[in-house]
């Protein structure tokens, strides 16, 4: 059997832009073709369906008017130098798992720039750096990686992209000793919008290197190579567990002692807790995935996770394994093919499980008062709460090489990232969720604040943000205006900020 998001079921943004030029959708997508022969797919065709599938289906639902392929950084310039000389709307796609519709994805007359086949990986000579095409998968990674006995600090799902994940900041097993992944880059090599190919490191082009360490990629240049840290790691202690809806509140003051307390005296260690409703299942479940890279006795668990695994806890499923971070990211993956939500948002740590417990609460409600109106039109309707905890261990191993864009710093945590998340089959109900998951956020953000508990800046981790709420703003004034500043600098005409649509801008 299959662990987590797998097991439970198998149990059962574009901002307004005024575009000048030619953006005639066909001759924009001829004179593509005439530039990269061979690499532009038109609808109706085998190849134009293959690139339109996305993991959401509120993505797959739209339709270009061609998909462009490129298989090298030069071919992505080139295709850049015809659309930007046109005036032509695009958008970019890494590995499409962003869950609102347009993320990475458009409907005619735009294009977009479907990135697979820049899906070269090669470690270097001492091991110490592996050097992954922006169009790879974290899957593709790491089954290079496990048979050679090295990681790098990327994802967990196995069909995440690459860029998408560490351009957004990028949490990871390995959070807890390096950071996230953005921080965790040694150079980027990046497209302008001038069309112009240029590598981003520490000593090279440094603003567009710190602005790329979680400023997403949409206002500086597609970034089509990262070159990664790696480091040797052999397989990781596993454990999932799945407990009944009714020892929840039980359970939740265990997840925060861990963010407070447990995490940061184990950097070695990573989980995240999920709350779901199943109704294949019968109705409320908890499931908790925890990791660590520096333990292997499966008999018994390490210290810093024994209180979930307490024999008068019960439990519906509980596995414990070594594994390698390929079958861990697969043990992850969620299916492909559903209507997917997600908004986040995140609050600081207070002295008392009390606020965790409260936002339990308040899912709750949203989640009766969902079902009572959607489960008759979408059976398969599934909500989840989701708590990602981040330490101080973590906050700190942020500060490296001069610090990332995302805002966030030692003295302002440890903090919880909360995310809600909703999987569905029928469009009818898209407006009635959007609607309650943005009213639950809000609600979760006014208690916060009541009680002295919302991060500083407001942060919102990008990756899991619907499109309509502010990332930037929740970056902090001070990083905002910089970022600002960089993306002027690389794009002096504003073009990324006017043709490049989708995801998160400026």
């Amino acid at each position: 059997m299959t662990p987590s998001w797998r097991l439970l079921f198998a149990w059962a943004w574009a901002l307004p832009a005024t575009v000048t030029g030619d953006h005639d959708s066909s001759r924009v997508c001829r004179a593509l073709a005439e530039t990269l022969p061979g690499f532009v797919a038109f609808p109706d065709t085998p190849a134009y369906e293959a690139h339109n599938a996305y993991w959401s289906a509120r993505q797959s639902e739209l339709r270009p008017a061609c998909f462009v392929a490129p298989t090298s950084a030069q071919d992505v310039a080139r295709a850049v130098r015809v659309l930007t000389k046109r005036g032509a709307r695009f958008t970019v796609k890494g590995g499409g798992h962003t869950a609102f519709d347009g993320g990475s994805n458009m409907d005619a007359p735009g294009v977009t720039l479907d990135l697979a086949g820049l899906d070269s990986i090669s470690v270097s000579a001492d091991r110490r750096t592996v050097s992954v095409g922006a169009g790879n998968r974290w899957i593709n990674v790491s089954e290079v990686l496990d048979p050679l006995g090295l990681a790098v600090v990327g994802g967990r799902v196995s069909t995440v992209g690459v860029s998408g994940l560490t351009l957004g900041g990028g949490i990871s097993y390995f959070s807890g000793m390096w950071g996230w992944a953005c921080d965790n880059v040694r150079n980027y090599e990046v497209v302008l919008a001038s069309g112009e190919l240029v590598n981003a490191s520490p000593t090279v082009n440094a603003d567009l290197f710190w602005a790329l360490r979680g400023g997403g990629g949409s206002n500086f240049g597609i970034v089509t190579r990262f070159d990664l840290v790696s480091f040797e790691q052999g397989e990781l202690w596993a454990s999932t567990l799945v407990y009944p809806g009714t020892v929840t509140e039980t359970l939740i003051p265990l997840v925060h002692d861990l963010l407070v307390r447990e995490l940061p005296a184990a950097p070695a260690a990573h989980t995240f807790f999920v709350m779901a409703y199943v109704a294949a299942l019968g109705g409320y479940l908890t499931l908790s995935d925890q990791f660590h890279a520096r333990y292997s006795d499966i008999l018994c668990p390490p210290a810093v996770f024994a209180p979930f695994h307490n024999a008068t806890l019960p439990k519906l499923f509980v596995y414990t394994r070594l594994s390698t971070v390929s079958r861990l990211s697969l043990d992850i993956e969620q299916p492909r093919g559903m209507r997917q939500a997600w908004w986040e948002t995140t609050v600081a740590a207070t002295a008392t499980p009390d606020l965790l417990l409260d936002i339990f609460s308040m899912w709750q409600d949203f989640v009766e008062r969902l079902l009572a109106t959607a489960a008759a039109d979408d059976p398969t309707v599934t909500p989840f709460l989701i708590f990602h905890p981040i330490p101080l261990n973590v906050l700190g191993a942020m500060q490296v090489n001069g610090g990332n864009a995302l805002g966030l710093e030692p003295e302002d945590g440890p903090i919880m990232i909360v995310q809600m998340n909703v999987l569905w089959t029928s469009a009818v109900l898209d407006d009635a969720i959007q609607d309650g998951l943005r009213d639950l956020v809000a609600r979760v953000e006014t208690l916060a604040a009541s009680r002295g508990a919302r991060q500083k800046n407001g942060y919102i981790y990008m990756n899991y943000a619907e499109k309509s709420q502010d990332v930037y703003a929740g970056y902090g004034e001070e990083n905002l205006a910089r970022l600002r500043s960089v993306a002027r600098r690389y794009d002096p005409e504003g073009q990324l900020r006017r043709l490049w649509r989708g995801y998160f801008k400026l």
